[in-house]
């Protein structure tokens, strides 16, 4: 009896040991012919290049897509999708055994929601074909006050000399802006605090104010004014002199680069240096916001050449490329720039180099540690594609109000402005701040002055947004209104039309205020 139960035991042992190694086998077998199609994460976002992968662990296929790579479209809501510079399809390399990639980078402004890559002209492998889907989402900005107004000032002169005729006619010191401030009725006062080069060589900033701007933020916060610093990124104010150790963005003239006065976008230092300058202020407790100015490749930026290339899929080169010198890539790259014809890479040139800055954004809002609102200052040509800037890629790299500079134009460049922006951006897109500034010259000596200057800003509020009006602006800047091109009109005229568009923009855009209780 005792022997047959140990021979039901062994038997039972040897058939679960053959199961065991049946189900090993059938699960390794399976995992060889499953063909897996995915990206590399699961969420992106708009200045992401999406890493599309395909997976195989069978040497056959592998083999055959040695002779035909694979190809991948992607889809949206069951649409194929076009991205950046007309891309509809990418072909992938194979980056390792078994493993194919490629690069796709996510359109622009794309709608949130779910995309799903698709293999084509391989109907054969459906049954083994594994595929995952990827999201394109948006970061959730810090939130705007409604009715928002700034004042700024875009200066590194000396505040502690500073003498301001206020709008009751005193003269004081620099609390005189903050009374000019107040009049116009702003809810911040914005100021340049960190510009390149300081004054001793090799300095990197400006540092007569650094102290003192503390001080006007105490003043501020004693006030009731929000207070906010900004930094000078990528240009500088000297043609000359150079901070040693910076790579400097690269112009080409006569087929040959010429050093610009604006930093690379590119230069690792730039990145340490501008954390450097703002820590103190998103660390000082009477500052609300921390911002930047020219965060973009200034001028030139024909330095990238090659990093632009490496990195961004669907550029055609010429055949003889692996033989050309730097130089000679930075003057190709610049005729095809120039001359524009080729309207794919132009794109593409605009894409990437946004994508760069965003890189920056990232970084930078990760380093001072994102506590408080970051803004930045956009040129409003094209978007800002004209200058390598995107809204919607600054608002998920980590900027929280961009505020557009709505200036340096005529009627004619003002209306395409806006028409592009209209058609361009939403409320759920951007935060968007639009805003003028106090100079009669680039309002083209209008007739009508400061009329002009909030006619202009009234309908940058009224249609920048497809989906209705902005709900903050900002005047540029209180060192013009003192002391700019202001006609016959004075700081006084042109200070009116700001208070007036500021009490237009608040009345539109009431803020909910706690019920007083009666005693």
């Amino acid at each position: 009896m005792l022997d047959s139960r140990r021979g039901r035991a062994f038997f039972l042992a040897v058939l679960a040991f053959f199961a065991a190694v049946f189900v090993v086998w059938r699960r390794w077998n399976e995992s060889m012919r499953v063909v897996r199609l995915a990206a590399g994460r699961a969420d992106y976002l708009h200045y992401d290049l999406v890493d599309i992968r395909l997976s195989a662990r069978d040497r056959v296929l592998d083999a055959e897509f040695a002779r035909a790579p694979p190809r991948v479209v992607v889809r949206r809501d069951g649409a194929e999708v076009t991205t950046v510079a007309g891309i509809r399809e990418v072909t992938l390399a194979r980056a390792g055994p078994g493993l194919w990639t490629a690069r796709w980078p996510v359109p622009w402004n794309a709608p949130a929601g779910d995309y799903v890559p698709v293999l084509l002209g391989r109907e054969d492998l459906a049954d083994r074909l594994r595929v995952a889907s990827f999201r394109v989402g948006r970061r959730a900005p810090a939130p705007l006050p409604p009715g928002f107004v700034a004042l700024t000032l875009e200066s590194v002169a000396p505040l502690a000399a500073m003498r301001v005729t206020g709008p009751d006619g005193t003269v004081k010191d620099w609390r005189g802006m903050l009374d000019w401030a107040q009049w116009i009725g702003a809810d911040a006062f914005w100021v340049l605090g960190g510009q390149t080069p300081g004054p001793r060589e090799g300095q990197v900033w400006v540092e007569t104010n650094l102290e003192t701007l503390h001080e006007v933020a105490k003043e501020c916060r004693a006030r009731g004014l929000k207070f906010g610093v900004y930094a000078m990124y990528s240009l500088t104010m000297s043609n000359t002199t150079k901070i040693p150790g910076y790579e400097y963005g690269l112009e080409i003239k006569n087929a040959a680069p010429v050093v610009t006065r604006a930093v690379s976008i590119r230069e690792p230092r730039r990145l340490d240096d501008v954390v450097g300058l703002l820590k103190p202020f998103a660390d000082d407790p009477n500052v609300d916001f921390i911002g930047v100015d020219y965060i973009r490749n200034a001028l030139g930026g024909y330095e990238l050449v090659d990093d632009f290339v490496a990195e961004m899929p669907g550029l055609t080169l010429p055949e003889q490329w692996g033989r050309l010198s730097r130089a000679e890539r930075m003057t190709w790259l610049a005729r095809k720039k120039i001359v524009r014809k080729d309207a794919a890479f132009i794109d593409a040139w605009q894409w990437w180099r946004a994508r760069r800055v965003a890189l920056i954004v990232e970084e930078l809002k990760r380093r001072l540690g994102g506590k408080k609102p970051l803004w930045a200052f956009t040129l409003t040509w094209d978007k800002g594609w004209h200058h390598g800037q995107d809204p919607v890629m600054m608002n998920d790299a980590g900027v929280d109000y961009d505020a557009l500079m709505f200036y340096e134009a005529d009627k004619p460049q003002y209306d395409a402005m806006l028409k592009a922006w209209h058609a361009y951006v939403r409320h759920g897109d951007v935060q968007l701040i639009p805003g003028n500034i106090f100079d009669w010259g680039l309002h083209q000596k209008d007739p009508s002055g400061p009329a002009e200057f909030s006619r202009r800003l009234s309908r940058a509020v009224a249609e920048v947004y497809a989906d209705g009006p902005a709900q903050a602006v900002f005047f540029h800047d209180a060192g013009r209104l003192l002391y700019g091109r202001l006609g016959p009109w004075g700081a006084r005229g042109w200070a009116e039309a700001a208070r007036g568009s500021a009490r237009a923009l608040k009345a539109a855009n009431p803020r909910n205020t706690p019920t007083e209780k009666k005693p």
